[in-house]
């Protein structure tokens, strides 16, 4: 090949590259709130076996700013993160500080509690079941990527978002630019 060839062939890859990127790229409005996500009627366990339920909703678990992360048994980076959650909600609670996390599964009960409880989870969790992929797309994750992770004002707003595992760091420098 020559090397114009090369080079156009080159020019012509990064710029469908670039157009992919730009229109499979979920976006958030940030300044208007989500009421499908906010006002869903969600599920609720009030009891460690899952028997005891009552419903709930997103904007009920609100406080000063809340991490909300989509999530399903069956995936490897969800439940990576879960045992930090844990630990960010625990501290969180003991320091009053206005920061809560809430789980929005998209598996049912049957299938969230044993996986629950097998690792101590105490934060609030919800059920979407199969709700939670329209959620999730409500907020503009089209594609249904998990984990996802939105971090919410008082009032629902979307703040940041976060497509797949989030780390401890990431949270941090949220909660330090909007606190």
């Amino acid at each position: 090949m020559k090397s114009n060839t090369i080079v156009l062939v080159l020019i012509i890859a990064l710029a469908a590259f670039g157009l992919g990127f730009a229109l499979n790229t979920p976006t958030v409005n940030e300044d208007v709130s989500y009421p499908a996500l906010l006002n869903a009627r969600l599920l609720e366990t009030t009891s460690v076996d899952g028997a005891d339920t009552q419903t709930t909703s997103i904007k009920d678990k609100l406080e000063q700013l809340t991490l909300v992360n989509f999530w399903a048994t069956w995936c490897a980076p969800c439940r990576h993160e879960m045992p930090m959650f844990e630990s960010m909600f625990q501290r969180s609670q003991s320091n009053n500080d206005g920061f809560t996390i809430v789980g929005v599964t998209i598996d049912s009960v049957e299938k969230a509690i044993p996986m629950l409880n097998s690792m101590g989870i105490t934060y609030p969790i919800v059920y979407a079941e199969n709700t939670g992929m329209e959620l999730m797309s409500v907020v503009g994750n089209t594609q249904g990527l998990l984990p996802y992770s939105l971090l919410l004002d008082a009032q629902g707003q979307v703040l940041e978002q976060k497509y797949g595992q989030i780390s401890e760091s990431d949270i941090d420098a949220w909660l330090a630019k909007h606190q």
